[in-house]
């Protein structure tokens, strides 16, 4: 007989308790893991803490309010910030489209008017220069370009006769780049379909406009300044290149003065009536004779006013009636910004609640 059948009751105690060992260990094991994960969660929640406790500004009930406050003030700064903008977005007459056969006759006022302020503000122009609308004169453009390529007009009219008030040199060069709508659409697919500008989504539109001109630095001053001072068309300077007409800079030989000018004669009395002044005596003995030699009367010098040249070693002043009056090449780019019809202030769909929350919070 083997030794568990004939001790039975040593064998089953020996049994269970190896198996309530076995449990137990594994219970054990498990319960350690578990300890192990909440002794990292508690880690992980006490490091947050301490990071919010050290960040600024602290999560409080005191900074909420402040913290909410000036998000509802930014909120006021950028509505505000749109709404500038916004006076700057076309009415809709203004790119309502029309008949193209009636876009040649805008074309040629354009140059018209045009031409005559540049003519008057004696300005250099290049040869056939339609201002960059070059490509309408003869031809019509498509009926759906029609408001926009006119709006653009206006606006690019306004911007030449800023610079023609500058009274530049020379204009140069002018490029006008088409815009989305005066491409020819892709046929859509499908029968049915109408042909359509495809629509990226954004809120406005860029309309490019090259030129160069030759004019002063002075001129070239004002007429950015006029850029920036428009009320009604939004031009953003997307490139400029500024070039001396003068590869060498101005020296001492190019200052120029005017000639001094011959002083008038000063007048004298005795010699304008000595020949005719009488004392009641002989005629001959009464003749005053009064001779000036070489402006000197009664030996004294007649005085000029002196003439103060720079020293030839003081090219600074000597430059002084020439610096800021030469010549520079301009080529500027700028993007006209158009914003379309169907923009809208995003900020105005905010509820007044929100905006006020803040307040309402600290009352």
């Amino acid at each position: 007989m083997s030794w568990i059948q004939e001790n039975k009751f040593t064998a089953a105690l020996a049994g269970v308790t190896l198996v309530g060992s076995a449990a137990l260990i594994t219970l054990a094991m498990g319960k350690g893991d578990d300890f192990k994960a909440a002794q990292a969660e508690l880690k992980s929640a006490l490091s947050e803490e301490r990071s919010l406790q050290e960040g600024v500004p602290y999560p409080n009930a005191e900074n909420l309010v402040a913290i909410k406050s000036n998000v509802n003030d930014f909120a006021r700064t950028s509505n505000a910030l749109q709404r500038q903008f916004m006076a700057y977005k076309p009415e809709a007459d203004e790119v309502k489209d029309f008949a193209p056969d009636q876009f040649s006759d805008k074309v040629r006022g354009y140059r018209n008017r045009l031409d005559k302020a540049f003519k008057a503000s004696n300005v250099e122009l290049p040869e056939g220069c339609l201002y960059g609308f070059e490509a309408y004169l003869r031809l019509f453009p498509r009926p759906a370009a029609t408001g926009e390529l006119s709006y653009q007009m206006q606006a690019l009219e306004v911007l030449f006769s800023d610079l023609a008030k500058q009274k530049p040199e020379a204009l140069i060069n002018v490029v006008r780049p088409a815009i989305a709508v005066e491409s020819k659409p892709q046929p859509g697919k499908g029968k049915g379909r109408r042909n359509t500008v495809k629509k990226d989504g954004k809120l406005y539109e860029v309309y490019p406009i090259e030129l160069s001109f030759r004019s002063t630095e002075k001129q070239l001053t004002q007429f950015l300044e006029a850029i920036a001072n428009n009320k009604k068309y939004y031009f953003a300077v997307n490139t400029m290149r500024v070039q001396n007409e003068r590869l060498m800079p101005p020296n001492s030989s190019d200052a120029r003065f005017p000639e001094e000018e011959a002083a008038p004669a000063e007048f004298d009395a005795f010699q304008a009536f000595g020949s005719g002044f009488n004392l009641g005596e002989n005629e001959e003995e009464s003749v005053v004779e009064v001779v000036v030699e070489e402006d000197v009367v009664n030996d004294v010098p007649l005085k000029k006013e002196a003439v103060v040249v720079a020293s030839d070693s003081d090219e600074r002043r000597l430059l002084m009636p020439i610096l800021g009056s030469e010549k520079v090449n301009v080529y500027i780019k700028l993007d006209l910004i158009v914003l379309k019809q169907g923009s809208r202030l995003a900020l105005e769909d905010r509820k007044k609640a929100q905006l006020s929350e803040g307040a309402d919070d600290e009352a």
